[in-house]
């Protein structure tokens, strides 16, 4: 579970990344981009972990064997297959060095490949998002050594699936033998001590966040709240009809206003969108000039927020069954999945929980120049046009949203809220 907005090092580093099975990131470099036969370069790889468990990674260093007049080529790297444990969280670069030796020749590119393959762990928990995100207050390394690695040009250029590339020059000249060969070797640029000063230094923000948090409300924060929705389902696939981006922008600002305090079991200081913003106004609190801009970096964690909030308001409303806590939980990380663009949603993201539990907040969450009546009928339009084209297993999920929306309007009846 996303708890914290989890610094993204990586990006301060390279402006591209490689995500290899939706787990780690790379980016490669090599420093020199010219050397001499006899003298080695390394070669500079970037890892980052996007979980709270420890990935193996396996590497297999590519180099040619002939150049492209078809003459012979001698590059050696001691250790060609590299085989390291990216503890949970971490971000570090290994380096490879790489030495031509004669007959290489001179004055030409040469290009180096690493092949990636992670074991992915059985159980993991997404501690970043993949989309990047805001830069580090604290490495492990100085800043002057931040400034040498800034100067290295990282890239993800990949020729095949999991493979990254680079080039390099060499150049005219020769260097004796060395007496020692250089070894590969991991260099830990951020580690979970990193994170726990990072953490402590946004609790202390808890207080200010606080009061911030109550400053966000419908009235102005629905609005971002709802074009963020069109725009976040409809790059991934799922567009959607007013109606259904209507209902659930409504959960998603009743867990921003004060739903997250109203429902049994949960707490604003809990929440998830709430650490997310403490961790902003320790690390970017220049995010909080424009509200826009804020619900952009809010707006998956408010998004599980919502989802959770909502399994536990329409099971309690309809008695339906959405599985235990792990199911609940799995079918939330594949939602924030499609929301942060790693796979493509489903029409069950669309409306369970979200839609449902919005139909709840029909009359509760009314706002600026919206006839409920209205929004009612858009959703009606909405669900007639997705019954059409759904198959039949999707059926049960209707006919909840029926039985929710018929109530809904019973309410504003018993209301007499007008319906124009």
């Amino acid at each position: 579970m996303v708890n914290y907005f989890y610094p993204d090092i990586l990006g301060t580093l390279s402006d591209d990344r490689l995500t290899i099975e939706d787990v780690m990131q790379c980016a490669l470099g090599i420093f020199p981009a010219a050397t001499a036969l006899g003298q080695p370069a390394e070669a500079l790889l970037l890892l980052q972990n996007l979980t709270d468990q420890p990935l193996d990674v396996q590497m297999a260093v590519q180099l040619p064997q002939h150049d492209r007049g078809g003459n012979l080529v001698n590059i050696f790297t001691p250790k060609p297959r590299l085989k390291i444990t990216l503890p949970a969280a971490e971000i570090g670069i290994l380096h490879i060095p790489v030495t031509p030796h004669p007959p290489t020749q001179l004055g030409a590119t040469y290009d180096l490949s690493i092949d990636l393959t992670v074991e992915k762990p059985d159980r993991l928990n997404l501690v970043r998002p993949p989309s990047g995100g805001h830069q580090p207050n604290l490495l492990s390394i100085s800043p002057f050594r931040l400034a040498v690695l800034r100067d290295i040009t990282f890239s993800a250029k990949s020729r095949h699936t999991n493979q990254i590339n680079v080039s390099f020059d060499v150049l005219s000249g020769r260097f004796p033998p060395r007496s020692d060969e250089p070894m590969p070797r991991y260099e830990a640029l951020w580690t979970i001590s990193n994170l726990e000063q990072e953490e402590a230094k946004a609790q202390e923000m808890a207080g200010e966040a606080l009061r911030f948090a109550h400053s966000l409300t419908r009235q102005n924060a629905f609005e971002p709240l709802l074009q963020r929705t069109k725009d976040v389902f409809g790059d991934g696939g799922m567009p959607l009809h007013p109606g259904e981006a209507m209902f659930i922008s409504k959960v998603l600002t009743y867990v921003i206003e004060d739903g997250l305090d109203l429902e049994p079991g949960f707490s604003l200081v809990d929440g998830n969108w709430f650490k997310r913003l403490c961790w902003l106004m320790a690390h970017t609190p220049d995010a909080l000039n424009n509200t826009d801009h804020l619900i952009n970096l809010l707006y998956s964690a408010v998004m599980r927020d919502a989802v959770m909030v909502g399994f536990w308001m329409v099971g309690q409303d309809t008695k339906a069954d959405f599985g235990d806590e792990q199911e609940r939980l799995s079918f939330t990380n594949r939602l924030i999945a499609a929301v942060e663009g790693r796979r493509p949603f489903a029409l069950e993201h669309v409306y369970v929980p979200l839609v449902m539990s919005g139909t709840l907040m029909t009359a509760r969450m009314a706002v600026t120049g919206e006839n409920p009546w209205h929004s009612l009928n858009l959703l009606r339009e909405a669900r007639n046009g997705r019954v059409r084209l759904a198959d039949a297993s999707f059926q049960e999920v209707f006919d909840i949203l029926d039985r929710l929306m018929n109530r809904a309007e019973r309410l504003l009846r018993e209301m007499q809220i007008p319906r124009e």
